[in-house]
């Protein structure tokens, strides 16, 4: 599997109230950045897992949206 680095925009969120000036108009967008194995990708979203155990069993997965993307950078060890 291709291990590659990924830089997207997601989304924010909060939880509970907040008074009228407490929140922006349009809050600004989180910024992620993931190195990960390349597990899927269809014309809609990619996704990456973390980490991979000697049996094939799996350790956390995210799956990105691909519109979101900034861009997606193949890793080689030396």
């Amino acid at each position: 599997m291709k291990i590659v680095k990924v830089r997207w925009i997601d989304s924010n969120f909060r939880t509970g109230w907040a008074g009228k000036y407490e929140v922006e108009d349009i809050e600004p967008l989180a910024i992620g950045e993931a190195v990960g194995f390349l597990k899927g990708e269809n014309d809609m979203a990619i996704t990456l897992i973390m980490s991979i155990g000697s049996t094939g069993s799996t350790l956390a997965s995210l799956t990105i949206l691909k519109s979101a993307i900034e861009y997606i950078k193949e890793l080689r060890l030396k």
